[in-house]
This record gives structure tokens, sequence and C-alpha cells, in this order.
């Protein structure tokens, strides 16, 4: 995953808004740099790395939403919505191609190693139907038109609002808000084969490590661990949700009769990956509880200065 740019040259005892304006700006200029990568690299990080870019904005919008005038930026959260599915839609095909390119390697079978590739073909056919409106939605044009409304909506939204708390305040504020959904959900750490309160925790997970790289740069190399094992906590249970997703598909093409022996060894196989990632998850958890981690990053919230 692409590493967001630092933003730096204010100060974080100045006004939020200062903060959000030029914050908001930074991050649609990366949306903007990953644009050529997204539709002409033969790598698929590309796609991959814009659709980050997208969320890291998007994440941003919510995060200083209490802060702004909420109606000019309306429509503009609406289009860059539009633009994450899209790019979603082609990088869920991409992860599923290489989940099955592993397994296929993995397999010794080989009728199994052949169904498998049927159903790469498969997937290969959506990754090409997913690709077809991309440049469209992302041409230059678009963009352009996009950047035009963005940039008046952000100038209605942060100069012509009176704010007057610091970046630092507003962090404390954010990420405690952000950690207190987090915890809210933790509990579902405990509910291994229910698959939606497991998804909801991972995507408080993202919000809250988002928040905290958000503030990192006032926060610098204390909050620095923190984001770290968030992030893991995200990727273990999104490999749960994947896996999660991959059973239902194979188990409903086994329902309808479909039961080749590809499709038996492959739920075999997701049924041990979702095992692995949410022992590991919970090992992650039970580790936080040992060393305070959540009491020790509401310690760092606290002690940050800058009240406003």
């Amino acid at each position: 995953m692409a590493k967001a740019k630092e933003i730096t040259g204010l100060d974080c005892e100045a006004n939020v808004l200062d903060w959000a304006d030029k914050v908001l700006r930074v991050r649609f200029g990366e949306i903007l740099e990953k644009r050529e990568m997204a539709l002409h690299s033969e790598s698929i990080e590309g796609v991959h790395d814009m659709r980050v870019a997208t969320r890291r904005l998007r994440s941003a919008l919510r995060d200083f939403a209490p802060l702004m005038k909420k109606k000019p930026i309306k429509k503009s959260k609406k289009d860059l919505k539009q633009i994450t599915d899209a790019l979603g839609a082609a990088r869920d095909q991409d992860v599923a191609i290489i989940a099955l390119e592993k397994l296929r390697k993995k397999s010794r079978v080989e009728n199994i190693k052949n169904g498998i590739a049927e159903l790469i073909e498969q997937r290969r056919d959506l990754r090409e139907q997913a690709a077809i409106g991309l440049p469209e939605i992302l041409s230059a044009t678009a963009l352009e038109d996009l950047q035009k409304c963005f940039d008046k909506a952000v100038d209605e939204a942060v100069k012509h609002k009176k704010t007057a708390i610091s970046f630092n305040k507003a962090g404390r504020d954010v990420v405690g808000k952000s950690l207190k959904e987090f915890c809210a959900l933790s509990d579902h750490i405990y509910e291994p084969f229910i698959d939606e309160p497991l998804h909801e925790l991972r995507i408080a997970a993202k919000r809250l490590r988002y928040a905290v790289e958000l503030y990192t740069v006032c926060w610098g190399k204390q909050i620095e661990p923190f984001a770290k094992e968030i992030a893991e906590m995200q990727n273990f249970l999104g490999e749960v949700h994947d896996a999660d997703v991959w059973l239902e598909s194979l188990s409903e093409s086994l329902r309808n009769g479909d039961d080749n022996r590809a499709n038996i060894w492959l739920l075999s196989e997701f049924v041990e990956k979702r095992t692995k990632n949410y022992r590991a998850a919970l090992k992650l958890w039970s580790d936080w509880k040992n060393t305070d981690f959540i009491g020790r990053l509401q310690a760092i919230i606290v002690r940050t200065k800058g009240d406003g």
C-alpha cells in the first residue's frame, strides 16, 4: 500500500480549519497522482493505490465533517464514493485472482488445478467488465471537473465557518471518538462464526487507523507504533472477511450442484485461511489487553497539548 504523503508547514496549535484546508487538498492531489497508474499500468497496484487514496480523503472528510459546513461538500463526497466503488469492483477481482493463483500453485491434483484455472478465467472476465467504466469515471476531464467542484466546496465549507479549536485539540476529539467506536464493537472479536460483526469491527479499525495516521504529523513517533498495530488488526480481520465472502460463494455453488473437486478443495482451504487469520486477530487482541494497548493510546491522546 502506498504511504500517504506527509503534510507539513503548519503549526499544530493552528486553527484546525487551516489544517483541514491543506489536508483535504493534498489528499485530493494524491488521487490525481494515481490516475495514470490506475488506468494504464500493467501492475494491479495502480488501482489499489488510487482506491486507498480516495478512502484516505473520504476518511479525512469524515473526521473534519463536524467542524465544517456539511452542505457544500455533500456532492463531492458522493462523487468520491462513486470513484471508490468503481475502483473497488476492479480491485475485488484482482484480489480474487491472486488468491486463486496462489491456491492453484499449492494444489498437487491436476483436476483441481484445472478447476481453479476455470475460476480464474471467470474472474478475469469479471475484472474486464469492472474495468469498462473506469476510463470514463477517471477521465482527465471528469477529474478536473471534480477538482474544481471540490476546491469550491472546501472553500465554502472551511473558510466560511468560524472554529476556534486547534488541530491538536481536534485530533484528540477525532481519535478519541474513533477509539470509542472501536472499543464499543470490540466484543465482536469473540464471535468467530458471525461474519457481519467482525466486518464492522474491521471497518472501525480502519477508521481508527486513518484517524491516528492523520495526526501522526503532530504526535510523532509516540503514536506511530499504534497505527501499525491497528493496521495489523485491520489486515487480519480483512482476511477473515475475504474468506467469508469466498465461503459464501463456494457454498452457494455447492448447494446449486456444482460439486466439482476444485470447489470442495477451495472451501476447505478458505476455512483454514479464515481460521488462521481469526486466530491471529484474537491473539493480537489478547496481546493488546495484556499490554493495555487501549489505555496507552488513550493516555497519548490525553497528554497531547493544545486545547484550542
